[in-house]
């Protein structure tokens, strides 16, 4: 994990510290919980579900079921209470994180995916319905499958489950929604894409696909994978097999900022916190790394931290 700060209000550089946390996993879903102040945040194939605390330095983490665990969304209004994607279940679970234990968990859904599939990026919007995606499960399958995935919705009110809004996915990843409610941003990594939708936050639909950014049109390598938003209306997106973090301004589709990460090629996700929000958490992953890599990217599968927008 890293820890980057920027150095003043009017200064766009940035200092990089690395935070030792969790040790060569595959770091995914990093959600901040303002009520704890802390960062939740997932060992996604070890199937670990992680918490740090930066104030006081303290790092749990813990294990009550079989396969990966894509992510872990604290429950508002409930201490110790979050939703986890576990394999195709949207799982509520309490975990007293005093004691670190698993004290009861209850299946909420299965999504309808092919046993082949796994869910992977899930974030609610402010309503709390819960949007989650799904790809083929390379663990398993042990290959990539373009367009096996899908995009979901999901509230504890639906009869039925999940309500599917989009097919054809082929790695289910970043979504961010705009302060107003009227735009929502997704990325499809197989697309090497931004796409922004019209968003009607009462109805929970989405519409009129534009793609406002394209990876590869700006020559930057790799997939893009977990994305954020920032107060400004920028979104914020990290590039798996990358090393790289970069901001974006979606109206105009402009590349604002790319930061580097030379040790840890495979930045998976990122998230802001921090007691004021202005601290921008990226998460990492050792994934197959060849001998020759590992000794390149000597800090892969560390969250990683950084300050300021």
């Amino acid at each position: 994990m890293y820890l980057i700060i920027r150095s003043n209000a009017d200064d766009t550089s940035y200092k990089i510290e690395r935070l030792d946390i969790e040790k060569k996993g595959f770091g995914e879903g990093p959600h901040w919980d303002v009520e704890s102040q802390s960062l939740f945040f997932v060992d996604l194939k070890i199937g670990n579900i992680c918490m740090y605390t930066p104030a006081t330095e303290r790092k749990i983490s813990v294990k009550d079921w079989n396969g990966p665990v894509s992510f872990i969304v604290p429950v508002k209004g409930r201490k110790d209470h979050f939703v986890i994607g576990a394999e195709l279940d949207v799982v509520l679970i309490n975990w007293d994180t005093t004691k670190n234990k698993i004290v009861w968990k209850e299946t909420l859904i299965t999504v309808p995916d092919p046993p082949t599939n796994r869910l992977n990026d899930a974030k609610c919007d402010s309503t709390g319905r819960l949007w989650l995606g799904t790809m083929i499960n390379e663990f398993t399958q042990k290959k990539i499958v373009p367009g096996v995935g899908f995009l979901y919705s999901y509230t504890g009110t639906m009869k039925g489950g999940a309500e599917m809004h989009l097919d054809n996915v082929t790695i289910s990843n970043g979504i961010a929604i705009s302060s107003d409610n009227k735009k929502f941003w997704y990325i499809d990594s197989g697309k090497f894409t931004v796409d922004q939708y019209d968003f009607n936050i009462d109805k929970g639909e989405i519409s009129n696909l534009k793609t406002v950014f394209e990876t590869k049109k700006h020559n930057i390598s790799g997939f893009p994978d977990g994305m954020t938003i920032d107060n400004h209306g920028n979104l914020w997106v990290a590039l798996y097999e990358g090393g790289v973090v970069i901001e974006v301004k979606p109206s105009t589709g402009e590349l604002l900022r790319t930061l580097h990460f030379p040790k840890a090629h495979q930045t998976t996700s990122l998230a802001f916190g921090g007691p004021n929000l202005d601290e921008l958490y990226v998460t990492t992953a050792n994934e197959e790394v060849t001998p020759e890599d590992a000794v390149k990217y000597t800090e892969s599968g560390l969250p990683a931290n950084q300050v300021g927008t």
